[in-house]
């Protein structure tokens, strides 16, 4: 072989070289940069910007937390006296105020929500009927079963009724406190301006202010439905948005309940949150953000007494958490 083929042969060779290692590279770059585009994602919705929250609004702070033995729980209240109602687990804990416990008595089933009322009877929501208890945990009562798509989440008492919110029927039951039915409330009524109810998920409120009116969650509209005990609609606020002003997701809130002052608290899922509003509505303060949570905590039942102390069921956490607005001269 020539000097000349050789020198052609060598060239050749490095061309072919050059031309692998340049295909290698591009290869490697593309996977690297297709690699690094799904990892950062420049089209996916941060949501962090919403979670920030004004300091200035920020004037409650926790006070206490209550740990519970129960591996699952699902509703809180608190009485006349201040003391704390929990369900899980197939039975209810009573605790004082200070989070001692008083005691603890077994049910037949594990109730989704309860309410105490002036003589001390608990009223447990067991998902398609109602059940009375006294404070020793003796059964004095069974309501009627309302079928196999009733799923009750929540209930809330008068001197005179028991109204029971129906998330599988979407409606809320009105009683007397013999258990006789009288009436529904809610239902999409156009000629007197009822709405309906959108419950797209199992959280559908319902409670009682200081003058006695009724106050329900119509949670896939974002508002809270004002109702005269007999069924007349009165007023309503709330609305859609991301802001702090607002609930979001595609069905907030999820809980609330009625200070003696009538201002409300409430509870929301997919940005975890704790609001106070006035009666009108006007958002007044944040009792706690979503950095107060672990992710995706939702079901964070609510209950107020009579100092003003707000009590958060945290499902997750297992524990009930108490929180206390600022002393203003500290």
């Amino acid at each position: 072989m020539t000097p000349e083929k050789k020198n052609d042969l060598v060239l050749l060779w490095l061309i072919i070289g050059v031309s692998v290692i340049g295909t290698i590279y591009f290869v490697w770059s593309a996977v690297s940069e297709n690699t690094r585009s799904v990892q950062e994602n420049p089209y996916k919705y941060n949501i962090d910007f919403f979670k920030e929250i004004d300091p200035a609004l920020l004037i409650y702070a926790e006070v206490n937390t209550i740990p519970l033995r129960f591996h699952t729980v699902s509703g809180i209240a608190v009485d006349a006296k201040d003391n704390l109602y929990v369900t899980g687990d197939e039975s209810v804990s009573i605790f004082t105020s200070e989070g001692n416990v008083q005691s603890t008595f077994p049910t037949d089933q594990t109730a989704l929500c309860l309410d105490v009322d002036v003589n001390g009877d608990l009223y447990l929501g067991m998902k398609n009927h109602i059940e009375i208890f006294n404070s020793n945990g003796i059964k004095k009562a069974q309501w009627e079963d309302l079928g196999v798509k009733a799923y009750i989440t929540s209930i809330a008492i008068t001197d005179e009724y028991v109204f029971a919110a129906d998330a599988g029927n979407r409606i809320v039951l009105k009683y007397d406190k013999n258990g006789k039915f009288i009436q529904k409330i809610g239902e999409k009524d156009e000629s007197r301006d009822i709405p309906g109810f959108i419950v797209p998920s199992p959280y559908f409120d319902v409670s009682v202010d200081p003058d006695g009116f009724l106050w329900i969650v119509n949670p896939g509209r974002h508002t809270l439905e004002n109702y005269t005990p007999e069924g007349d609609l009165r007023s309503s606020w709330g609305e859609f948005s991301m802001t702090i002003e607002g609930f979001c997701g595609c069905c907030n809130p999820t809980h609330i309940t009625i200070m003696d002052s009538g201002n409300f608290v409430t509870s929301e899922k997919g940005i975890a949150r704790i609001k106070v509003f006035n009666r009108l509505g006007n958002l007044e303060a944040v009792v706690a953000g979503p950095d107060r949570f672990n992710e995706e905590t939702a079901g964070l039942d609510l209950a107020s007494d009579s100092n003003g102390r707000i009590y958060i069921l945290d499902p997750m956490r297992k524990a009930v958490r108490i929180f206390e607005k600022n002393d203003p001269g500290v």
